[in-house]
């Protein structure tokens, strides 16, 4: 099962590079981020749908507590007072409980990308480490640059499992640089100040 053919080789370790650097171009927070809001929306669990409805609760009695005098209408403010007191009592262990889950979540998902990434190339590393993915035709390149591109663990003359992941790195993270330049927000031209009075005679 793990004796892979060299072009098998080839295309597991650069889609498991692939699938690296679109996650470090996303950043790891982010898909946290956006893996804890589908959970929200999707998983219908009652301690989600039960914040929510506490906090909008919340911010309706304080609305009310605010809009009353404390002097005029005691009784009416200090009822409203006890109703903040205990429903903040509840969105707090609500909101503990909450987070207890994300950071559950969060775990798993960074043992996903790690299962996802990391492990594949480590493995690779050390099972694949002495395969001759291709060869060079014969005279091709000059006999050091054959020999250099052997290293560590394969004959002259081939290319193994380093050099290949050194070289799809590197053009991965340049097309990663090159997109990442385009899709961030564009800088305004600058515009030169014009000059002050004090410039002007200095110049003068």
């Amino acid at each position: 099962m793990l004796d892979l053919k060299p072009s098998s080789i080839l295309v597991f370790v650069f889609v498991a590079l692939l699938l690296k650097t679109i996650v470090n171009a996303i950043g790891k927070a982010k898909i946290e981020s956006y893996v804890w809001n589908l959970y929200i929306n999707v998983a219908s669990k009652s301690e989600f749908v039960e914040l929510k409805q506490k906090r909008e609760q919340l911010i309706e009695i304080n609305k009310q507590r605010k809009s009353i005098s404390a002097q005029d209408e005691y009784a009416k403010w200090t009822k409203l007072n006890r109703q903040f007191d205990k429903v903040n009592s509840e969105v707090a262990a609500l909101t503990e409980a909450v987070s207890s889950e994300k950071l559950k979540l969060t775990k798993a998902i960074g043992v996903a990308i790690s299962l996802c990434t990391a492990a594949p190339i480590w493995f690779s590393r050390v099972w694949y480490r002495k395969a001759i993915l291709f060869y060079f035709p014969q005279g091709v390149l000059p006999h050091y640059l054959e020999w250099v591109l052997a290293l560590p663990f394969i004959t002259t003359g081939g290319v193994g499992l380093t050099i290949w992941m050194m070289a799809v790195n590197w053009v991965l993270g340049g097309i990663a640089q090159i997109v990442s330049f385009y899709l961030s927000p564009s800088v305004p031209k600058p515009v030169a100040q014009p000059e002050s009075n004090a410039a002007r005679q200095k110049k003068e």
